[in-house]
């Protein structure tokens, strides 16, 4: 008996696996809502103190884009509480049969120095709450990361780059990058991969991007690819920018400003003098106009600091020549005493001894610092140009960096993805 039992009730226990196994294969597979919002970025198109732009996408189209904000506090989120703000949605065909959309809510009138958290959807379906905090409007010490190319590879191997520079500053208040996001910026499918390398990191912390000759549209079935000046549709989509910039419609998103307590930070497009490929009149045109919005942003600046970004580096590492940039853009950086640029695209990290009048090495209290770096695991070769003006060269090696700002200093410390220190300097002002 007690045999027969045991065989009775394995038997049993099989039975019982076989149809658990078969329970599981006839089960729907759980899927996301199309209207699940995804890609969520947070951005600036105006004041950092008084509001905050956010962008999301949707795998349809047809429902309204709405957000929900409060003040944060240590209590439960009460719902009814949340300000309801409506915002605008943008119909995108992705090929054939595929539509999609990109939404944006702009927050605005909100109280500087101000912890807020906020939600995305149509209303019905919502985004997790996320949290953001305005800028102060005084010039009180804050952080933030800088990044250079990620472009390859943007889900797997630069997302460790993205990652550590959040672990080791959680408090940064904006992350900038230098450029070339992705490799080709009419590629959806290479935008998603960036977007998902951030996961929750660009809904709570602001993103900052320079537009890189890779960002620039290049779609395959355009005639005359390389004479285009402006950015893939995919870029303003994703960012909402501040349109402040020069009066060029190809640069709408590409070249802004805004201040950040005590800080002027200037995006510019400089693919206009970087790329001889443009068509010659238009590229003088646009040059132009560039130039006279820039020396007016530097020329009309209340700032202690000045930090300008953009994608080519001015003095490259790797054997690109770029003359008409030098000529274009040098004297007014050191006219207008900007501190920092930050640059990308050669793949490498190189920092310049303080420059003044172009290329002499400059007294404590006045120059420029020109830094080129790398996050993603693309990497180029150091020819030694330009070898004369480098203090420090890092070959080989994925980098974030971390800049502290205060009244009085500004302070850069450069990381490689394992965490170590391997460049840094301190600018003072009294």
């Amino acid at each position: 008996m007690r045999n027969i039992g045991t065989r009775t009730l394995l038997i049993l226990l099989l039975l019982l696996l076989i149809c658990s196994l078969q329970a599981s294969e006839n089960s729907p597979t759980p899927t996301v809502s199309a209207v699940a919002p995804h890609r969520i970025i947070l951005t600036w198109n105006a004041d950092p103190a008084h509001s905050q732009a956010v962008s999301w996408r949707t795998d349809t189209f047809g429902a309204k884009a709405v957000a929900q904000i409060a003040n944060a506090n240590s209590g439960p989120i009460v719902e009814t509480k949340a300000k309801t703000v409506n915002g605008i949605t943008t119909r995108v065909r992705m090929g054939v049969e595929r539509v999609a959309a990109h939404n944006r809510v702009v927050f605005d009138s909100l109280e500087p120095a101000t912890e807020y958290i906020y939600r995305v959807g149509d209303g019905k379906q919502w985004s997790d709450w996320n949290s953001f905090r305005t800028a102060d409007t005084s010039a009180a010490p804050f952080s933030f990361i800088y990044l250079g190319d990620s472009q390859d590879d943007g889900r797997s191997g630069w997302s460790l780059a993205l990652r550590a520079a959040i672990a080791r500053n959680p408090s940064a208040r904006f992350i900038a990058f230098a450029g070339d996001l992705v490799e080709e910026g009419y590629d959806d499918a290479l935008w998603d991969k960036w977007c998902l390398a951030h996961d929750f990191i660009s809904a709570g912390v602001p993103v900052v991007p320079a537009p890189g000759n890779h960002d620039l549209f290049r779609s395959p079935t355009a005639t005359d690819p390389i004479h285009v000046l402006s950015v893939s549709a995919l870029w303003n989509l994703h960012f909402a920018l501040p349109m402040n910039g020069p009066d060029a419609r190809e640069l709408r998103g590409q070249a802004y400003y805004f201040d950040y307590q005590g800080v002027r930070f200037i995006v510019i497009d400089p693919n206009v003098w970087a790329n001889q490929d443009f068509v010659r009149r238009k590229k003088s045109r646009i040059a132009s106009r560039q130039l006279t919005w820039l020396e007016a942003v530097l020329r009309n600046n209340p700032n202690r600091w000045t930090i300008v970004m953009q994608h080519q580096p001015m003095y490259p590492i790797t054997n690109k020549i770029v003359p008409e940039m030098q000529a274009a853009l040098v004297p007014l950086y050191d006219k207008y005493g900007v501190d920092i640029v930050l640059q990308g695209h050669d793949h490498i990290y190189s920092r310049t001894h303080k420059l003044l009048a172009g290329n002499k090495v400059s007294a404590a209290d006045a120059g420029t610092y020109y830094v080129t770096s790398v996050s993603g695991p693309k990497m180029y070769r150091y020819t030694k140009q330009n070898a004369e003006l480098m203090e420090k060269v890092i070959e080989n090696t994925q980098m974030f960096q971390t800049i502290d700002v205060s009244p009085h200093s500004l302070t850069f410390h450069a990381y490689s993805i394992d965490g170590l220190t391997l460049d840094s300097f301190k600018i003072e002002k009294e």
